[in-house]
This record gives C-alpha cells, sequence and structure tokens, in this order.
C-alpha cells in the first residue's frame, strides 16, 4: 500500500513498514516514539496518518476537532516541513532533541517548549546487565528474593508462544481495571498490536515463567544504531523481582551489542517516575512542542 503524498493522508498500515524504516535509518532518531511498531501499535487509538512530504513523512495525529502533528521524519531537518505542520494544524508534538538542533529557529520564529513528561529515559545497557556497585545494591536485592523464593526461568518470546503472552496481557489488564483508566485502556490497545503483529513488525521479546506460567513479558528493538528501545515491559503483582530480572535477561539476550536501552517516558505519573528514575538513567532524551506564532 502507497503512502500518499501530502495533502493526502492515509492511517498506517504494515505495508508501509519497509518504507517507513527506510527514512527512519537515515533519521536516526533519539526519541522512542519513532520506530515503526510504536507508530503502528499507537496509531489506531492516536489516530495516526501519515503524507509523503519531501524526501520524509509527516505524521499527523487526532480527528477532525484535535488535530495535531508529530516530528516531521525529515533527515535534514527541513523547516519546510515544520512550517507546513504548523500551518496544518498549529501544534507539533514531541519534537527530539536532535530534530530540534537541525532547526533555524530564529528563522522559524517559533518557541519550542519543553516538556518534561515525554522526556525518554536512557540507560547503560552493560550496567543493567551487571547492577554492579552501590547504586543497583536494591535492584540486585530485589532478584536474590527473588531467586530465593521462585523457581523461575526465561524465554525468548516466539510466534509460538504469542497467544500466551495475549492471555498474559489479557490478565494483566483484567486485574487492573484497563477499561475503567484511559491510560490503560490505550496502552492496552497498542501492546495487543505488537504482540498480534509479533512476526511482521519484526520485533523481539521475552517472557518468564513460574510454575509453567508466564509471570512477565517485554517487548522491545533498535531504536538507532546504538540505541535498543523497550517498548513493553509488564509483570505479575505481588513477586518481587520480575521486573528486574525480565529487564536483565532481556538484555542480555537482545541488546548485548548496543551501548544504550531507552525505556521511553514516564509521561507525569509520580510512581513510574521514581521508578525509572531509580534505576539511574545515564541521560534524558528532551522532547518538546512547537506552536504557531499566536496559537
Amino acid at each position: 500500500m502507497i503512502i500518499p503524498t501530502f495533502p493526502e493522508f492515509a492511517p498506517i498500515e504494515l505495508e508501509h513498514k519497509q518504507e517507513v524504516d527506510e527514512v527512519l535509518a537515515r533519521l536516526q532518531p533519539l526519541a522512542s516514539e519513532y520506530t515503526f511498531t510504536n507508530l503502528f501499535a499507537w496509531g489506531e487509538v492516536s489516530g495516526y496518518n501519515l503524507a509523503r512530504f519531501e524526501d520524509g513523512l509527516l505524521i499527523r495525529k487526532g480527528g477532525q476537532d484535535s488535530i495535531s502533528f508529530l516530528q516531521p521524519l525529515a533527515p535534514d531537518g527541513s523547516g519546510a516541513a515544520i512550517a507546513t505542520c504548523l500551518a496544518s494544524a498549529g501544534r507539533i508534538e514531541r519534537v527530539g532533541e536532535d530534530f530540534l538542533a537541525r532547526l533555524d529557529l530564529e528563522k522559524l520564529l517559533v518557541s519550542p517548549q519543553e516538556v518534561r513528561d515525554d522526556f525518554d529515559y536512557v540507560y547503560s545497557v552493560p550496567e543493567l546487565m551487571e547492577l554492579r556497585g552501590d547504586k543497583y545494591h536494591d535492584k540486585k536485592n530485589l532478584l536474590n528474593q527473588l531467586d530465593k523464593y521462585y523457581a523461575w526461568s526465561y524465554h525468548p518470546m516466539t510466534p509460538e508462544i504469542v497467544e500466551r503472552c495475549l492471555r498474559f496481557q489479557h490478565e494483566w489488564c483484567e486485574e487492573r481495571d484497563c477499561e475503567e483508566h484511559e491510560s490503560l485502556s490505550r496502552e492496552n490497545c497498542a501492546t495487543y498490536r505488537m504482540l498480534s503483529n509479533f512476526t511482521a513488525l519484526n520485533l523481539r521479546g521475552g517472557i518468564i515463567e513460574i510454575d509453567g506460567r508466564i509471570a512477565a513479558i517485554t517487548l522491545g528493538e533498535p531504536l538507532n544504531s546504538d540505541t535498543y528501545v523497550i517498548h513493553v515491559e509488564k509483570a505479575m503483582s505481588g513477586i518481587t523481582g520480575l521486573y528486574q530480572a525480565i529487564n536483565r535477561e532481556f538484555l542480555h539476550d537482545a541488546a548485548q551489542s548496543f551501548s544504550y536501552v531507552n525505556r521511553e517516558q514516564d509521561l507525569g505519573v509520580p510512581g513510574l517516575r521514581k521508578a525509572k528514575l531509580s534505576y539511574n538513567p545515564v541521560r534524558m532524551v528532551k522532547k518538546y512542542t512547537i506552536v504557531a506564532s499566536g496559537s
């Protein structure tokens, strides 16, 4: 399926993966939003639509009542793409610091605003695999408790066990009443799309089993040449150390050749922010919103 040329748009489909991947390979983004998997998985609940523009792509978000754009996928920091998005909708979200650095802001007459809740957390892969030293003492202790009380095993996710992972996700959501919470409901839809299209999206994943049952799952893929990104990490409640175990084992399995791992944003959720900070990020990927003058 061909991606239309601006001003025409089309919903993101699996058939667009190769073309989007080619643009992203040239762009080498820092922000976690910009993998085909994330755009496709969140496309339905966020109303993402694609259009070709010059040598890149535009991503429109929302419906007729509330339209904005994501960062243009323009490898050369196209001012024309920014101007077009602002003229069309007046607002561009999730603009990564790497893209922003390539723009002539004075010429565009815009003042980007930092959005702390959208910042990505980036960690050292070797540090999270080894968990050495005092700053990881608490994480190591949680893993030791898992080892002490449970006979657990890690396995790479394969197409044959995706149905079991979907059942786990359903149970995880039922326990947390996802349908009663918009953010969890949206995340559930995105996770379902990732798992249901695991092979087509070329994802890597992992599971932890306890007594023959899946107790944790994770999904990820390369973000750029030196950074892996974790899209999904879920674990049963009430079992200490599961999150630490699935994180460490998956990095050993899938990301040893990468220097960094991007574990996405905290969305301003206090508990999630505390948890992400506790893993000692080596840096944050800043993101911005750009609005048209007078908006």
